[in-house]
């Protein structure tokens, strides 16, 4: 197993195993670096990103406005997906923001795609979280 040094989405050097001419990263790492308040900022990014996909994909079914709603509902989805599945605190931030003026006039609607709050939402605690695990393993370093 040979351990090289390579770039982690544009996020900073990893060590990256090869294997077979394959490059795995290890994903492991992040979460076991994580305390439990990071963990949980962590799955509730997942499952604000995997409910944020499936709302936009059921909102392109009935509506129809595919270009649209991907630019301002589904790409921040697949960003807060990887955000949260790296611990990318910043990124996790711009998924809220970008997302807000769309999910805000989306919850005023009388239909199911209020639901769409809950998602923002679940993208605002994930950062906030995120940001206290970052703030507590620092903490820790420095101690």
């Amino acid at each position: 197993m040979n351990l090289i040094w390579g770039w982690h989405l544009g996020f900073g050097i990893e060590n990256v195993t090869k294997r077979g001419g394959v490059q795995v990263i290890s994903l492991i790492n992040s979460f076991q670096k994580m305390n439990r308040i990071g963990r949980v900022g962590a799955f509730i990014g997942l499952a604000a990103s995997v409910s944020g996909i499936i709302l936009w994909a059921i909102l392109n079914i009935f509506k129809e406005v595919l270009p649209i709603t991907f630019v301002g509902l589904g790409l921040p989805a697949i960003l807060g997906l990887i955000a949260s599945i790296y611990g990318v605190i910043w990124l996790m931030y711009v998924v809220f923001i970008y997302s807000l003026p769309l999910s805000l006039y989306l919850a005023m609607t009388p239909s199911a795609f209020r639901f769409f709050l809950l998602v923002l939402l679940g993208y605002l605690a994930s950062a906030i979280l995120l940001t206290l695990d970052r703030r507590a393993r620092d903490k820790d370093k420095l101690n």
